[in-house]
């Protein structure tokens, strides 16, 4: 019977230890504070576009990385600092690491739009990190039952009667017979032996009943474990995939992000170019327009007109005297008149270009105007300008006229004004306020 106890502890006793508990990943003070360094140099680094030098830098403490900084990036870094380092880490695993410092951190509202794109590469670096696992917890180990030692006796001692003899002197007995003491054995083995039997046929079922449970539970787990392992094992190799291709998608876009903050540069230095170009370019319209209105004053004077009033039908026409007064006010505001030849007008009605002259190849319009404010302009009476217009009606004529099916130019060889549009000067360029009506002949 103490044997079936003393198998039966050591068989739950190997039970125990054969289970050991599965190690968990936990987060250390060293590795939250280096996927914090990571996760603030991507944020500045993306930050501001000169800071290059920070990719050959790897801190690992936020002291370390502050202290290579330069004054730009020691001042995009406070935003960083501002963020909470969180007190429970001690029992994350590795993804709510990734998940904070390359998430949560990135969503803070007192960073700037542009270093938050630093992100995606903070989550590739945090997740190649070595998390350390924890120490697994040590068993308990089992008070030791003490035994007994028996010292053996050698066959070669004295046997029977002198055995007995000696071991009564040895104890201080009176010394028994070889008889006398194996009668008294006889009969201790007669009064033990009925109620030993009946002991061990009660408990015997008791333990075989245990044992086949134990058995039992034994196999499920060992089947229990197999199944987390395999388990354990797939989510494993589709992590490494996942972080090998996010890695990979990681680079490629940190690479086309650089790229389009490069063109985005570029372009944003050519349109302030263009901006000032067209500034110039205007402003010297406005003093060549000035310069020729000037010169067209002081060039410009026509000889008085004499104005003759026909009289009743059938009579000839004589000049009236009277109506002279009338005549030199006419030919003083015909003085003041002056030509301009423009070009064709853009989507917003402005005229690209003026001329003093008809420019073949350039000159649409013509222009007349009294105070170089306002005026009427019509197409210009040119056979050059003509060809021109009717090469593209769309953009050389619909922009400034109107008229019956000016898309349609087959068959024509010349355009009639019929109305004058009106155009007013503006900006330093002379712009359509009402478009003139035309036709085709």
């Amino acid at each position: 019977m103490f044997f079936n106890r003393f198998f039966t502890t050591k068989l739950l006793l190997a039970i125990g230890l054969g289970i050991l508990p599965i190690a968990s990943f936990a987060v250390t003070q060293k590795e939250m504070e280096q996927a914090r360094v990571i996760a603030a140099k991507t944020y500045i680094r993306y930050a501001n576009d000169l800071s290059g030098y920070l990719d050959e830098l790897n801190p690992t403490t936020m002291e370390e990385l502050q202290a290579v900084l330069k004054p730009k990036e020691k001042e995009n870094i406070k935003a960083f600092l501002a963020i909470p380092v969180p007190t429970d880490y001690a029992s994350w695993d590795k993804q709510q690491l990734v998940d904070y410092w390359a998430g949560t951190a990135f969503k803070d509202q007192g960073l700037e739009e542009k270093g938050r794109g630093g992100r995606v590469r903070a989550r590739a670096l945090i997740n190649k990190m070595d998390i350390a696992s924890a120490a697994p917890e040590q068993p308990r180990e089992e008070p030791k039952q003490e035994e007994k030692v028996e010292t053996p006796v050698s066959s070669e001692a004295v046997s029977g009667e002198e055995a007995l003899a000696i071991a009564a002197a040895d104890n201080g007995l009176p010394q028994e017979t070889e008889a006398e003491v194996a009668a008294q054995d006889e009969m201790a083995t007669l009064d033990m032996q009925e109620p030993e039997k009946k002991s061990e046929s009660s408990d015997t079922w008791v333990y075989i009943m245990i044992l086949g449970i134990l058995v039992a539970v034994v196999i499920a787990l060992v089947v229990y474990a197999a199944n987390v392992m395999k388990k354990s094992n797939k989510e494993e190799l589709r992590e490494r995939r996942n972080n090998n291709d996010e890695g990979i998608d990681a680079e490629a876009q940190e690479k086309y992000e650089n790229r389009i903050a490069d063109k985005d540069f570029e372009i944003s230095r050519l349109n302030k170019k263009l901006e000032a170009a067209n500034q110039q370019n205007a402003d010297l319209k406005s003093r060549l327009e000035a310069l020729a209105a000037e010169l067209a004053l002081l060039k410009e004077k026509r000889p008085a007109e004499k104005v003759e009033v026909a009289t009743s039908s059938g009579m000839s026409r004589q000049p009236v005297m009277e109506r002279e007064p009338v005549s030199v006010a006419k030919s003083e505001s015909k003085t003041s008149l002056r030509m301009i030849y423009l070009g064709r007008a853009n989507a917003r009605g402005i005229f690209v270009r003026a001329d003093r002259n008809l420019n073949p190849g350039y000159s649409i319009y013509v222009l007349d105007t009294s105070d170089g404010f306002s005026g009427s302009f019509r197409v210009a009476p040119a056979a050059e300008a003509w060809e021109l217009a009717l090469s593209n009606p769309a953009e050389y004529l619909m922009t400034a006229c109107v008229g019956h099916n000016l898309e349609d130019t087959s068959g024509v060889s010349r355009i009639v004004t019929e109305d004058s549009g009106t155009a007013i000067f503006e900006g330093g360029c002379w712009r359509v306020i009402r478009k003139a009506k035309i036709r085709y002949e």
